[in-house]
């Protein structure tokens, strides 16, 4: 995607992703990055590969993939049960 099709894009998505949204409600905003964020989060979770999610990221940074590849408060206890589960 061209960096002119994206600052075309820009205004039109984020007025659909926030259409109802008090203009001052910054936390609950979504923006375009918002969803690379929940791209990594999601594939984290699922329990891909730190490398996979850098590669599909194209991040040339380990630590850059970390910062955006944030585990649910659940997932870290899930682990641990699945550890003594014989299922």
């Amino acid at each position: 995607m061209t960096s002119q099709t994206q600052k075309r894009l820009k205004p039109i998505l984020d007025d659909l992703f926030n259409d109802g949204l008090d203009v001052k409600d910054s936390k609950n905003r979504v923006v375009i990055h918002t969803f690379r964020h929940s791209f990594a989060s999601n594939l984290a979770i699922k329990g891909t590969p730190i490398y996979t999610i850098q590669k599909l990221m194209n991040h040339r940074d380990i630590n850059m993939t970390l910062r955006y590849a944030k585990l649910s408060t659940d997932s870290g206890r899930e682990a641990i049960n699945n550890l003594y589960n014989n299922n």
